[in-house]
């Protein structure tokens, strides 16, 4: 028995190249034929670790011996049947229909597009080469990538497959090739949204200031209401959210008088908060009533997901720390919250770019972060009062949930310039 590794050699301009990655050449007992295979590594003693283990795994087989019962018995079933078993095991765990029916749609399609019949069938070039095909939004492939990795990963735990064969293959990147790109709604765009409403203001009042998708609106009863007290929130269960953690939703003033009209005093059952949800044609006409396009300039939608949009904005505008606006929108990452749901566009950048210090003022009017500005702030001061009294909604009745920092209220108190001239003391 012969093994060894090797980096190939290849002429490239009259020069000769290297591989970047080890090959490796090994040859049976018994067997004068050379077998080459790729180690995807660039260290030598790391693929000759790996060549090594092919090699054992080869003379087991070719002298067929050391391959587990179950694995073989596993090897023999079909992909179809290893999914039936799958959404099974996870339906008794506790997912719900929809995302099991979406699994099973993405694998089936999977299974048919690339070709795959068992388990020996699954490599990571027909999964790319089938990707490399499809027009999809980058999103969507990489939901198809997750679904494969989830069956694949539960027979690995299930001792149904030794390794995953789509381990290695990486996820496309999402940014800048979004299909669905949307956008938030402006304070007068909302306003507007809500006189037209009628029965409806109360579903888009709520949506718009808790973030709450249509499936969990439409899951939210009346006992899950806390609404008459000095903290207002909504107490919405783990099963009814995407996550499946139960959460504690804060509510202003504004939000918990619109529901005390739906839930009375004392009421404590499991109907639902709302009677009914406005379907899509219906909301596409309460925004055309509003005068408000369904898509920009831009080509962004203003669909009922982009109420979620404007929650992250409105949190970002009104200078809510970002890892508690993390937790308000219930994300796992920051980065979910801050660059996919925030529209920069709503954001006060031309109020940012008058905060920044002036160099060519004369000594003595200067203004910006050397010097107080027209009205005797401190540039601190003044950034942290961008929240706008009647720009904004206050952020202070959120049940000691959202709101602004001490440092903003004491910049906030040291508005005016001390009597004596003297400039207050630095926020």
């Amino acid at each position: 028995m012969q093994e060894h590794v090797f980096k190939r050699k290849r002429r490239i301009g009259g020069k000769l190249v290297s591989s970047r990655c080890y090959y490796g050449h090994y040859t049976l007992p018994g067997d004068s034929r050379q077998r080459t295979v790729l180690l995807k590594t660039t260290d030598k003693q790391v693929a000759q670790a790996e060549l090594h283990k092919i090699v054992q795994t080869a003379e087991r087989e070719a002298a067929g011996v050391g391959v587990p019962k179950h694995l073989l018995a596993s090897a023999q079933k079909t992909l179809t049947a290893h999914m039936e078993d799958f959404l099974a095991d996870l339906l008794a765990s506790g997912r719900d229909e929809m995302y099991l029916a979406n699994l099973r749609c993405r694998l089936k399609a999977l299974f048919k597009d690339c070709g795959w019949q068992y388990p020996k069938d699954v490599t990571a070039d027909s999964f790319m080469t089938w990707r490399g095909a499809q027009t999809l939004a980058a999103k969507t492939l990489n939901d198809y990538l997750d679904a494969a990795n989830a069956l694949l990963k539960w027979m690995q735990r299930a001792a149904r497959l030794e390794v995953n064969p789509l381990q290695a293959v990486r996820k496309v990147k999402t940014a800048g090739r979004e299909k669905v790109k949307r956008r938030a709604l402006a304070d007068e765009q909302v306003r507007r949204l809500l006189e037209v409403a009628g029965p409806r203001k109360s579903v888009y009042l709520t949506a718009i200031n808790t973030g709450l998708r249509r499936a969990e609106l439409a899951a939210l009863q009346k006992a899950d209401c806390i609404l008459y007290g000095d903290n207002p929130c909504l107490k919405v269960r783990g099963s009814t959210t995407k996550n499946e953690k139960d959460v504690t939703i804060w509510l202003n003033q504004e939000v918990a008088a619109e529901l005390k009209n739906l839930v009375k005093l004392g009421e404590c059952s499991s109907e639902p908060v709302f009677e009914s949800l406005p379907d899509m044609d219906q909301y596409r006409k309460d925004l055309a009533a509003a005068e408000i396009p369904y898509l920009d300039e831009q080509g962004r939608r203003a669909d009922f997901h982009a109420l979620r949009h404007t929650l992250a904005t409105n949190l970002a505008r009104s200078g809510v720390l970002p890892r508690v606006a993390m937790e308000f929108m219930r994300h796992s990452e920051m980065r979910l919250t801050n660059k996919t749901y925030t529209d920069v566009s709503c954001l006060p950048m031309a109020e940012a770019a008058e905060m920044l210090p002036q160099f060519l003022e004369k000594k003595g009017t200067q203004k910006g972060i050397h010097g107080a500005g027209a009205e005797g702030l401190k540039p601190s001061c003044a950034v942290a009062n961008q929240i706008r009294v009647g720009e904004q909604e206050s952020i202070d009745n959120k049940g000691g949930g959202l709101v602004p920092s001490l440092a903003v209220a004491e910049c906030r108190e040291r508005e005016m310039v001390h009597p004596s001239g003297v400039e207050p003391e630095t926020c």
